[in-house]
């Protein structure tokens, strides 16, 4: 019995296509200003009922704009509360389970006392 052999036609096996995702945009990261910003926030934060400051690096499936970004968990929660990250000069937080946009900030300080509240 000869093997059966498939024609190697575009049709049969069709197009190569590799993806090249372009890199994310150096504005969009969380500079050390925040970061610095979010670990100041911690203790604070859990004093309020936030147990989780989380920051999230560029992951393949994330969109090019976005490098890194920082979500806001609740005792317990299993989902983001808040999200909040740098688009250039401001800090953009949403609400992570609506996708509704909360506002702009100057600072990542400013953005966690205005979602937090404060101490």
């Amino acid at each position: 019995m000869e093997p059966i052999q498939l024609p190697r036609t575009a049709d049969a096996w069709g197009p190569n296509v590799i993806a090249f995702v372009p890199p994310p945009a150096q504005t969009a990261r969380l500079s050390w200003r925040d970061r610095m910003d979010v670990a100041a926030w911690r203790e604070p934060a859990q004093r309020l009922g936030y147990d989780r400051l989380t920051i999230h690096e560029h992951s393949l499936f994330d969109p090019p704009e976005l490098e890194s970004f920082l979500s806001v968990y609740r005792d317990g929660a299993r989902w983001a509360r808040w999200s909040l990250a740098r688009r250039g000069a401001w800090v953009f937080a949403w609400c992570s389970t609506t996708g509704v946009d909360v506002g702009r900030f100057a600072s990542m300080s400013e953005a966690l006392r205005a979602l937090l509240g404060t101490v």
